[in-house]
């Protein structure tokens, strides 16, 4: 064994990486938790829950990637986050407009309003069919 791989192997076997493993783990199961309730119960809060638990292990495991590589985790993770994009950017765009209308301006805004509301809908069932099939443990 050459001294490289020696000390790559001693790398592996550190404590600091049993920490890593266990927090990579540890956010694998809270994004998995996420799943499951949005997929139960596809709401706002939901939604959110797995957007912001995904950023954050994709995060650590790009941050980590040197000493732990785990492509297939973090691509699975990248395409939720991709499948969740457009029912945020609907909720998001529909909550601006909302806040900013003036009761009489209502009735101009309101089939803007509808067709948005329908648009985050289907972005919501498509996020939430895409995270059904998707599974984020071991």
């Amino acid at each position: 064994m050459n001294a490289a791989a020696s000390k790559n192997e001693r790398t592996l076997r550190s404590p600091a990486v049993k920490w890593l493993t266990k927090t990579i783990r540890a956010e694998q199961r809270g994004l998995e938790r996420a799943r499951r309730r949005f997929v139960r119960k596809p709401t706002e809060e939901g939604l959110h829950d797995v957007r912001t638990t995904g950023r954050r292990l994709r995060s650590l495991l790009e941050d980590a990637s040197d000493l732990m590589p785990l492509p297939r985790l973090t691509r699975r993770v990248k395409r939720a986050a991709a499948a969740t994009d457009a029912a945020r950017d609907a909720t998001v765009l529909l909550q601006l407009l909302e806040s900013r209308l003036d009761e009489s301006e209502r009735e101009t805004a309101q089939p803007l309003l509808d067709e948005l509301a329908q648009r985050e809908r289907r972005a919501t069932q498509n996020a939430r069919k895409h995270l059904r099939r998707a599974c984020f443990e071991s």
